[in-house]
């Protein structure tokens, strides 16, 4: 009798994992589907940085590899990236950083064409109250552990992101009033130095 008991059970667990894992894979498809044509998009953001300081502007991207982050109010730094590299322009002192856009956490959302199993480490995924959250890591992204997408799930859409470093410190973007963009300028995603 045990053994039958035990023999249901496992018969049970294993259809309802196959059923967890199929309900994952079909939710990781919607969201591929949605982040490949998260293209041609501006909207304003709030930043909060490790350091508590909290700052807001506007993210422009346009696939493949092309973002303009442009920060209101005192904030002297100009985000470019220009299908190849990301360019981080302090005006104040005349300087720019450089990093490959493919070593940086912002080529989750400029890939061209994404297929999160093959080109990410999904860590987590998981739904709750009209919320979706989708961990990622990648090795080749330089001195950052982990990126964490948060989406509604009724519209699907982007609503936040938050990148945590080496050091466990945590940028926290969240998306306002995002929109779909016809066309950009050819100038707005080169960098142009005074």
């Amino acid at each position: 009798m045990k053994k039958i008991v035990l023999y249901i059970f496992l018969i049970f667990f294993s259809f309802s994992q196959k059923k967890i894992f199929s309900l994952d894979d079909q939710l990781i498809y919607q969201l591929e589907n949605y982040l490949n044509k998260f293209n041609n998009i501006s909207s304003q953001f709030i930043q909060s940085s490790p350091n508590g300081k909290q700052e807001s502007g506007i993210i422009l991207i346009s696939k493949p590899g092309k973002l303009r982050i442009e920060y209101k109010n005192d904030s002297k730094l100009l985000i470019i990236a220009d299908g190849k590299w990301l360019h981080y322009f302090d005006i104040d002192l005349n300087e720019i950083q450089s990093v490959v856009i493919e070593k940086s956490p912002a080529w989750i959302l400029l890939k061209g064409k994404i297929n999160l199993k093959k080109d990410f480490n999904v860590q987590k995924l998981s739904k709750n109250k009209g919320k979706i959250t989708l961990t990622l890591t990648d090795k080749n992204i330089e001195n950052f552990k982990k990126v964490e997408l948060i989406f509604s799930s009724t519209p699907l859409k982007l609503k936040k992101w938050i990148i945590t470093d080496n050091q466990e410190g945590e940028t926290i973007v969240a998306l306002i009033n995002t929109k779909k963009v016809k066309r950009f300028s050819s100038k707005t995603f080169k960098l142009i130095e005074n």
